[in-house]
């Protein structure tokens, strides 16, 4: 039994070091597209709230933008894009609630938080 615990933790150890699990670190080209996706489908989703866009679709694009901002994978970034994210939430919440001046303002905040992050980023790199 000793034996097969070895050869079974040498197996693991041998598969957490290889390169098929590596994870690639996403390119500069990787995030500063998703900060630009992102920045666009939270401006698309402001200029459709004041178009009067009905609720459900906002919800869904809110949505979309917040899984594009999953892309923005950088250790400098993450906290801002965590923060930005959580104002998201809170546009949501609000448009869920039909409180349409807070979703307002919080997207543009987001908004803003995003173009911080895209010249963050830019500058860095």
């Amino acid at each position: 039994m000793n034996t097969y615990k070895k050869i079974l933790a040498s197996f693991v150890i041998a598969a957490l070091s290889s390169t098929a699990f590596a994870v690639a670190n996403p390119s500069y080209e990787d995030v500063k597209a998703a900060i630009d996706n992102t920045l666009a489908k939270v401006e698309e989703t402001k200029t459709a709230l004041d178009n009067g866009t009905d609720n459900d679709t906002l919800i869904d694009m809110l949505t979309n933008a917040r899984q594009l901002q999953k892309d923005i994978a950088n250790n400098v970034l993450d906290v801002k894009r965590n923060k930005a994210s959580n104002v998201l939430k809170k546009a949501r919440t609000a448009i869920q609630k039909n409180e349409l001046q807070a979703a307002k303002e919080s997207l543009a905040d987001a908004a803003n938080r995003y173009r911080e992050i895209q010249q963050l980023y830019a500058s860095t790199h």
